[in-house]
């Protein structure tokens, strides 16, 4: 392929779920549009999510809800019941409609939608480079890869995923260059870092941290795992439970997070004397999220991320027993201890790292000897704070611009980035977590499957006007 050499109808930049979900629409919609799908690592279809290697990583929902189809639910499930034999012969044998599937798993089946809408005629090429700048000129997107490559565009998709962890503020930061700080928690070279006796520090307490410790339980024989988080919370557990989709049916909320609080709050309770679950009422509001954050004046959306969203995510987001198991295996051997607080200091003081932990509760700081630090406190959402050369160029550029709470990007509930005068673009659209600030509730397959469909048709119906 020669510099800028013809023009694609759309470039998709990132082959996580999202944007290999939007190839595969637009291959099903608009075959004879020419796509490229671009991505940084070359992991097509897998991801940050599902590129693990390990079979210990698993879904945070049964098999039954994830389908990549918003119009089949039932397609992931199917498709697990016709590979079966192929499984069984890997020694993972329950793949059933409420099994927690392994993630791996999950990434080889959009790997082989992705090639199955690759192989259907379409005009598709895929792309394993970094994406590095987006200029509009001359009424097409000039698209530059890391390597200087150039390419042709009408429309562009940003399906930027997840970054890595953004580094926790202390009182020195010096020790962000320390090779005893782990700061990417995904990569290979972390656990291959960690010693079986090694005492280590993890940053966060959610599903990210969750999937280390299933990973150090096998291998660690000795040494203490000390885990630190605001509010100390751990997701909860999924457990089988009778589902009420109907329990917010026609219901108004408030929109006050105080207000909103009380109400759910009431729901459980009520919920609990007639017999039903937390998870359902938690389960029914989901549908209704997207529209409560958008109703939310900005200072009641700030309100709830400063005192409620740990506590939130931590019911919202649940875990598999098997994975919550891992967790409590540690604690029985009493190599798991759990603070709750911040991390006031940390200092690389050979052979280690000397760690002040401050406890807001009881006003107390607390000193650890820790061989590693591994940070597990989420995706870094604020785009200002990103070293993505992409992200960079395009804020620099002013095509892009973060939502007010730093959540991700400002767009439009279609998907269209918004630049920095409060334009809407009608060339670069954008889903999944990068609009979290706007939707909130964006991040899951549920959502991502449906805004994948819907962003594919209108990308189709755009440039079908468009000639």
């Amino acid at each position: 392929m020669s510099d800028a050499e013809g023009i694609f109808d759309v470039v998709i930049i990132g082959a996580g779920f999202s944007g290999t979900m939007v190839a595969v629409h637009l291959a099903r919609t608009a075959p004879g549009l020419r796509v490229l799908l671009a991505d940084r690592e070359g992991a097509f279809g897998r991801g940050i999510a599902y590129g693990t290697g390990l079979f210990l990583h698993l879904l945070n929902v049964p098999a039954a809800k994830m389908s990549a189809f918003p119009d089949a639910p039932d397609n992931f499930v199917e498709w697990l019941d016709f590979h079966r034999p192929a499984f069984r012969s890997m020694g993972i044998e329950a793949m059933n409609p409420g099994d927690f599937v392994p993630r791996k798993i999950y990434g080889i089946y959009l790997r082989r939608l992705l090639d199955a809408a690759r192989g259907s005629g379409t005009r598709m090429e895929i792309l394993p480079a970094q994406i590095s700048d987006i200029e509009p000129r001359d009424g097409l997107l000039h698209v530059t890869a890391e390597s200087g490559k150039k390419f042709l565009a009408r429309r562009a998709v940003l399906a930027l995923g997840n970054f890595p962890p953004g580094d926790p503020p202390v009182r020195d930061n010096s020790f962000h260059a320390s090779p005893r700080y782990l700061s990417d928690p995904w990569s290979p070279e972390t656990l291959q870092s960690i010693s079986r006796n090694d005492d280590i520090l993890i940053l966060g307490s959610g599903l990210t941290a969750l999937d280390l410790l299933v990973s150090l339980q096998s291998i660690k024989s000795r040494g203490i795992i000390h885990v630190i988080s605001r509010h100390g919370l751990f997701p909860q557990v999924h457990r089988h439970h009778q589902a009420r989709p109907m329990w917010f049916a026609d219901r108004e909320f408030p929109t006050t997070i105080r207000a909103l609080l009380h109400q759910v709050r009431a729901d459980v309770r009520r919920g609990a004397t007639d017999g039903v679950d937390w998870r359902a009422i938690i389960d029914a509001l989901r549908p209704h999220t997207q529209r409560i954050w958008q109703s939310l004046p900005i200072n009641e959306r700030r309100r709830f991320i400063r005192h409620l969203r740990a506590i939130w995510e931590s019911h919202r987001h649940r875990a598999a027993p098997a994975v919550l198991a891992a967790k409590e295996a540690l604690l029985d051997r009493s190599q798991l201890l759990i603070h709750r607080g911040r991390v006031q200091s940390i200092a690389d003081i050979n052979p280690g790292l000397q760690v002040t932990l401050f406890n807001r509760a009881m006003r107390r700081h607390h000193t650890i000897r820790v061989a590693y630090a591994v940070n597990c406190t989420g995706p870094e959402c604020n785009y200002q704070k990103l070293k993505s050369p992409l992200v960079v160029n395009l804020l620099a550029r002013g095509l892009i611009d973060p939502d007010p709470l730093f959540l991700g990007l400002n767009a439009t509930s279609a998907g269209a980035v918004i630049d920095y005068l409060g334009n809407p673009s009608t060339e670069i659209f954008t889903l999944g977590s990068a609009a979290k600030g706007m939707l909130f509730e964006t991040t899951a397959v549920p959502e991502l499957r449906v805004q994948a469909k819907n962003l594919a048709e209108r990308l189709s119906n755009d440039l079908a006007h468009a000639g």
